[in-house]
């Protein structure tokens, strides 16, 4: 197994909601959500609604809840259906946090 793949996130059940675990802990949450109010970043802060859909937290910043372009499974959607719907939010989280590690061990932007 190489170095790469060990800092891979895998994915465990926490009740409604996923972590992604790498190297024996829980880097992130993946949960879906219908609308949320928040603030948008950028040059000055503004108040923000998200609609329905498969949202990421960090761990580290658990006041940042991120929406994934990932879509929400339909309303009555089937087993099948939420099963996929899952593992593309999965998936996209997980390059998230692939994406991270990889700056932090180029010494990326965060500086950690």
């Amino acid at each position: 197994m190489s170095a790469e793949s060990k800092r891979s996130p895998s994915w465990v059940r926490i009740g409604t909601a996923y972590g992604g675990v790498v190297a024996g802990m829980i880097a992130g949450l993946v949960y879906h959500a219908g609308a949320q109010r928040g603030e948008r970043s950028g040059a000055t802060v503004e108040p923000a609604e998200a609609g329905p859909g498969w949202y990421f937290v960090w761990v580290d910043q658990p006041h940042r809840h991120l929406q994934l372009s990932s879509p929400a499974p339909p309303s009555g959607a089937s087993a099948e259906q939420l099963d996929k719907s899952v593992l593309v939010a999965l998936a996209e989280a997980g390059e998230r946090i692939e994406a991270r590690l990889a700056e932090e061990d180029s010494g990326g932007p965060d500086g950690r």
